[in-house]
């Protein structure tokens, strides 16, 4: 049981610390207070475990303890199915590549969207008679379309602009699909095939979202930014379930 208490302190000290450091480091968001949310009740259960040895705090510890393995248990499934779904369109020749959007500041991509933005350059480079299509509205803080400053920085790498599309009034994973793939009905037909770019941990929701619309396309999984991809992974596993629970994958 002593190590069982260590672990409880190691853990939720540790998920706290995450919490603490990244909201510095990062905009903030769901994915920023996980940790701590995850991480507090297990340090109290370290700090009075003595406490907790009889009677209904004993039940409670047993059941905190129990809650949580269970929930370990549905992180790894959840992982499993991410990690699986990574790359699956890595080797594909696709006509049309949607690079999915993220936030920008004003109008510099962030570190999260330019490792997108480089997944998708190396592709084209290997891939010279794929089209780019560049998807993402502006959000709040944004001073231009996430679009727009997406084709400037692939263009800015050496990436000729008549092979960008440019769709930019996206402002979901859904619109990113539905948007885009018009666009790419338009302007290479309907039977044009299909690939996207997005970071690792989304690429399984993203393609489910895809496939919801009607749309078949594999997924290029682009490196995460390794101080926040707990932070990232905790809130995909969110993301999914609420996805699951509107029916919307």
């Amino acid at each position: 049981m002593k190590v069982l208490r260590v672990l409880c302190l190691i853990v939720g000290g540790f998920l706290v610390l995450d919490t603490l450091i990244v909201c510095f480091l990062s905009n903030y968001n769901l994915g920023v207070i996980l940790p701590a949310v995850l991480g507090l009740p297990l340090l109290l259960l370290g700090l009075f475990w003595a406490r907790m040895d009889a009677g209904f705090w004993l039940f409670l510890r047993r059941f905190v303890l129990i809650c949580y393995g269970l929930g370990c248990l549905f992180l790894l499934f959840l992982g499993s199915l991410m990690l699986r779904a990574i790359d699956r369109g890595e080797h594909g020749d696709y006509d049309a590549l949607i690079v999915l959007g993220a936030a920008v500041h004003g109008d510099r991509v962030t570190w999260v969207l330019s490792n997108r933005l480089d997944t998708a350059y190396d592709y084209a480079v290997q891939h010279p008679k794929t089209t780019l299509v560049v998807s993402g509205g502006q959000g709040d803080g944004e001073s231009v379309t996430e679009a727009s400053a997406m084709a400037g920085y692939l263009v800015r790498k050496g990436v000729d602009p008549s092979r960008i599309l440019i769709e930019d009034k996206a402002t979901s994973t859904a619109e990113n699909f539905a948007f885009s793939k018009a666009m790419i009905d338009e302007q290479l037909g309907p039977d044009a095939s299909v690939g996207f770019v997005t970071t690792r941990f989304h690429v399984y929701r993203a393609s489910r979202v895809a496939q919801k619309g009607g749309i078949s396309a594999r997924g290029l999984g682009a490196p995460d930014v390794w101080y926040i991809a707990l932070n990232n992974f905790l809130r995909e596993c969110v993301g999914i379930c609420w996805y699951t629970v509107k029916g919307w994958i």
